[in-house]
């Protein structure tokens, strides 16, 4: 069995001006699982936005915990709130923005797994 508290993972903040917090919760690089999937948590403070950016390999999926925002995805944009999940296929551009007075905070998925990788802090 494997448990992974997200208060326990070493945070990797982006630097401005797509300045965000990402925690890998769960990825085949570091636990002993599948490739099939790598998940961790992002929390974007009010007001701040992810990259624009693609995952050629890679689909993402967000499940939204708190906050309020947006989100690109090719040539559409949705609205995202508590309980909602939203989907970036592979290889389409995309980019998250908080909106709200808090934070949003909210998991993201890869599947495969791969991506998450790069987030990893570099002492494990």
């Amino acid at each position: 069995m494997i448990i992974i508290r997200a208060e326990d993972v070493k945070a990797h903040w982006t630097p401005p001006p797509h300045h965000r917090e990402l925690k890998v919760l769960l990825s085949p690089s570091v636990h002993d699982v599948t490739t099939g999937l790598g998940m961790g948590m992002v929390i974007l403070p009010p007001g701040e936005c992810g990259n624009p950016h693609t995952h050629p390999d890679a689909q993402e999926t967000w499940f939204v915990i708190s906050g309020k925002g947006s989100l690109s995805v090719g040539e559409e944009k949705v609205e995202l709130t508590p309980d909602s999940v939203a989907v970036a296929p592979m290889g389409v551009e995309h980019q998250i923005f908080s909106s709200a007075e808090e934070p949003l905070k909210a998991l993201f998925i890869f599947t495969p797994a791969g991506p998450e990788a790069q987030y990893l802090p570099e002492e494990r």
